[in-house]
């Protein structure tokens, strides 16, 4: 064998070593980004690290009521972080970048006609979909991350 075979060989076996170590980073660092603990980090106002698991919601990751879809959740993170790390955002004021929640999310779970509810709030919860309401209009997202909860 050449010199210059071994060469290439020894560049190709360095390009699938950094290749298998890309990807095992890759794929651990994108399990731990969609963990609510990852959230809290830097979320650690009270009301989400201590009363959340008191709600109905507390089992929940954050990403399964504020979550975008998986590409758009990772821009969006790198986003929040970098402007965390430089100080132009407080990750615990909410109300300046809004964590909406979308009522498809709480339609995916809360399936109005399979809720055990009286006719008339059945009826009611039809009519605010067939308005294009939101669910948090009348459902404060304070509740779901704590406050209120006793």
């Amino acid at each position: 064998m050449t010199y210059t075979k071994k060469k290439l060989w020894l560049i190709i076996l360095a390009a699938v070593f950094a290749g298998i170590v890309i990807s095992v980073i890759t794929v651990g660092t994108t399990s731990a980004t969609t963990k609510s603990s990852f959230c809290l980090n830097c979320h650690d106002a009270p009301e989400f690290s201590s009363s959340m698991a008191q709600t109905p919601h507390g089992n929940l990751e954050c990403l399964s009521c504020h979550g975008e879809g998986f590409v758009k959740d990772k821009i969006n993170g790198v986003g929040h972080l970098m402007s965390t790390i430089t100080g132009k955002m407080d990750p615990n004021a909410y109300h300046e970048y809004g964590a909406e929640v979308d009522s498809e999310k709480c339609l995916s779970c809360h399936n109005i006609e399979n809720t055990k509810r009286d006719s008339g709030s059945v009826t009611m919860h039809l009519k605010v979909v067939e308005k294009d309401m939101s669910c948090t209009r009348c459902h404060d997202t304070l509740f779901f991350h704590g406050h209120g909860v006793e």
